[in-house]
């Protein structure tokens, strides 16, 4: 119920009248008349302040009633409006006093609540925000408001992971984090969600901080929480962290993966976040040697226009069709797309690396012998990083060959045809052979 559309409706039962109630039910017209009188007064602040006071007044007098919340949350606005933050908060304690006594229904007052809180963070300080959030949640607790002291926790923690009070933060944290567990520590199940909520702020603290081994344990809880249904905003931070770490790690398939539902999870939030991680996730898929190019898919193919997409997109065909000056050339005129990514931006050399081994694969398949120094041309690379290179696909079995240094030379051999061959050989010879003792066992 907003304050546009707060009127009274009749309900079935008005036609029988109980004459011994009139006075009250007057009584309530007439506050709820003064309430909207203020209201239509408010172009004049002092006059509008006096008004909604009034409504206070005798809404004291009476049982209290919502329309002195309603007048002390105009009040509240005006002075908001007027830069009074000292008496914003004397009249918030008395909005709070409200909800403290249950005067007004449990769903209004949260809504109420959260509005007020967006419009006092939006002009108090620093100090004052987060004085007025722990009053918010001491008459939360006090009323067992648990779900809206979990909202408000969790709107706090933001409050203060941005103003980058990580003490307070952490100390808010973990009484969150206990408020999902039983008193064995153990996570009660209908709290899954809530934990998840919980981690995700986690994560934040641990990645502003470079705890990484933090922000690993805390990403594999989220993994093994099963029983909860968190939005998909929420989810999609979790995975984008996860694609992170597995990153960092060199373990690339995990990455793609990880990317893959966070993109999938920010798509369905319909957050901007989502491009950005497309782009991370063609990063990891390319890292990982994988066939399928993920801008194929349908969930990608509607941001293939987006700028950084469209960057993205052409190093993928370049990478694709192993075209070294094209994949060289669009790094060096996408650099602000592509390699200025804080994130990206880690692991081009990486990504390089990549491109150049499969390269080399194609370029040498047809040769028995190629100069190092030719493959260096081909490569844009130097003699030395073409060494390296061969040595690393020698060593994982991807090249069947040798350097000979002396000479600058990559030796192939042709030896796993003609392995095939034998085999082949020997496994004929072997099937002849049954066929004879076979057949010597008949003759007998």
């Amino acid at each position: 119920m907003s304050d546009d559309d707060d009127f009274m409706f009749e309900d079935e039962e008005g036609y029988d009248f109980e004459y011994e109630e009139e006075d009250g039910d007057e009584e309530a017209v007439g506050v709820e008349t003064k309430y909207y009188n203020a209201k239509a007064q408010r172009d004049d602040p002092p006059a509008a302040l006096r008004e909604f006071q009034l409504v206070i007044d005798e809404d004291t007098q009476n049982e209290r009633s919502d329309w002195g919340f309603k007048a002390t949350k105009q009040i509240i606005k005006l002075h908001l409006k007027a830069g009074e933050l000292d008496k914003v908060l004397e009249r918030y304690d008395q909005m709070l006093d409200y909800v403290r006594d249950s005067v007004v229904t449990r769903n209004y007052a949260e809504k109420s609540i959260n509005n007020m809180l967006e419009r006092l963070t939006a002009n108090a300080d620093e100090q004052m925000s987060r004085d007025v959030y722990q009053r918010t949640l001491d008459v939360l607790k006090a009323t067992q408001s648990e779900r809206l002291w979990l909202r408000t926790s969790l709107r706090l923690a933001k409050i203060l992971l941005a103003q980058q009070q990580y003490d307070e933060l952490s100390a808010l944290l973990l009484k969150l984090k206990r408020s999902c567990e039983d008193d064995n520590g153990q996570l009660i199940m209908e709290r899954g969600t809530q934990l998840l909520e919980v981690n995700a702020v986690y994560l934040e603290l641990y990645s502003a901080r470079d705890q990484d081994k933090q922000l690993k344990d805390t990403y594999l809880q989220c993994e093994a929480v099963k029983s909860a249904v968190p939005h998909p905003r929420i989810m999609g931070y979790i995975r984008e962290c996860g694609g992170k770490i597995y990153m960092g790690e060199r373990n690339w398939a995990k990455a793609q993966s990880c990317f893959f539902d966070a993109f999938k999870n920010y798509d369905e939030a319909g957050s901007y976040q989502r491009v950005e991680i497309l782009k991370y996730l063609v990063l990891a898929s390319m890292l990982s040697e994988s066939e399928v190019n993920p801008l194929s898919s349908p969930e990608a193919k509607s941001y293939e226009n987006e700028p950084p997409i469209r960057a993205i997109t052409d190093l993928v065909l370049a990478y694709e069709r192993r075209d070294v000056q094209a994949f060289e050339h669009i790094l060096s005129a996408q650099k602000s797309v592509i390699v200025n990514d804080s994130f990206v931006g880690r692991y081009v050399a990486d990504l390089r690396r990549t491109f150049r081994m499969q390269a080399i694969e194609g370029i040498v398949r047809p040769y028995t012998r190629v100069r190092v120094a030719t493959l260096a041309r081909l490569l844009a690379a130097t003699p030395a990083e073409v060494e390296e290179l061969l040595i690393a696909l020698i060593l994982d079995h991807r090249l069947n060959g040798s350097i000979d240094q002396e000479n600058g030379t990559l030796l192939l051999r042709q030896e796993t045809t003609d392995r095939a061959q034998y085999e082949s050989l020997e496994k004929w010879s072997a099937k002849i052979s049954a066929l004879m003792n076979t057949s010597y066992a008949i003759l007998g």
